[in-house]
C-alpha cells in the first residue's frame, strides 16, 4: 500500500488557517472600535453634549459630578451639592436634576427652581 501526498494539501491548510486568522483578527479590530466608541461616548462631558444639542453650556453650573444620558435623551446630573445661579432671575440647583434633552431644548425638569419676587417656582423646560 502506498500513500501519496499531495503537496497542495498543506498549501490548502496554511491558507484556510490564514483566513481563519484574518478574520479573528477582523473580529478583534472590530470588537476593539466599538469599546474604544462606547468608552468616547461616555467621556463626553455634560457641557459637551448641551453644546451639540445647540444649547448654551452655561445652562447648568459647574461641579457636575456625574452625567448619564439614554438614547431617548433623559438625562441625570449630580451636583457636589446644591447651587444658586443668578440669571434673570435667580436659579436653584438642587444636587440632582434630571430632564429630556432633544436638540435645542430642555424638557421634563426636575431639580431646578426658579425664583420670582419672593416666590420658587419649579423649571419644568428651557429651549434656545
Amino acid at each position: 500500500m502506498t500513500i501519496k501526498l499531495n503537496p497542495c494539501s498543506s498549501h490548502g491548510k496554511r491558507k484556510q488557517k490564514e483566513e481563519e486568522m484574518f478574520r479573528l483578527i477582523c473580529y478583534l479590530s472590530f470588537l476593539l472600535l466599538s469599546i474604544t466608541t462606547v468608552y468616547s461616548e461616555q467621556e463626553k462631558s455634560v457641557y459637551d453634549v448641551l453644546k451639540a444639542h445647540g444649547l448654551p453650556i452655561g445652562l447648568l453650573p459647574k461641579g457636575v459630578k456625574e452625567f448619564k444620558i439614554d438614547e431617548t435623551g433623559r438625562f441625570e446630573v449630580h451636583l457636589d451639592q446644591a447651587c444658586n445661579a443668578k440669571f434673570e432671575s435667580e436659579l436653584h440647583y438642587d444636587m440632582n436634576v434630571t430632564g429630556s434633552l432633544s436638540y435645542g431644548q430642555i424638557g421634563a425638569l426636575s431639580g431646578i427652581s426658579s425664583q420670582e419676587l419672593f416666590l420658587w417656582f419649579p423649571v419644568k423646560g428651557n429651549s434656545s
